[in-house]
């Protein structure tokens, strides 16, 4: 491995340990804006939706930074951590697949979804 690869393999990995804490934290806030807006109307509308995409999508950029991380650098994180990130992307995929079947519940899916994802971002970080 090159010595700029190794800098780039770094530099990746500064960036992977310090964006599990943005995944953590904006899926967690998209939680419970999500829960306050099941109780208070004036809580819900395309702000939260907006708020809740762009908490979602750290999860696909956290686990894509991870896996070209892992894949330059040759590290073995373990596989509960891999099994984490991956479970976090199906998390996704779920909740967006019951969101027709729950209209009359979404926000609750989306709170729960939510606090979901950051348990597992949680995990993920005490397993690296």
């Amino acid at each position: 491995m090159s010595p700029a690869s190794v800098g780039a393999a770094m530099s990746l990995a500064s960036f992977h340990d310090w964006f599990s804490w943005v995944v953590m934290v904006a899926n967690a806030a998209a939680g419970g804006w999500a829960l306050g807006a099941h109780f208070r109307q004036r809580l819900r509308g395309w702000p939260l939706w907006v708020f809740i995409t762009l908490a979602q999508c750290t999860v696909f950029a956290q686990v894509i930074a991870g896996v070209v991380y892992e894949n330059r650098s040759g590290s073995d994180p373990g596989d509960l951590h891999r099994l984490y990130g991956f479970a976090a992307i199906a998390a996704v995929a779920i909740i967006y697949a019951y969101r027709i079947q729950l209209a009359h519940r979404r926000e609750l899916l989306y709170a729960g979804g939510s606090f979901f994802l950051a348990g597992l971002a949680i995990r993920a970080m005490i397993l690296s």
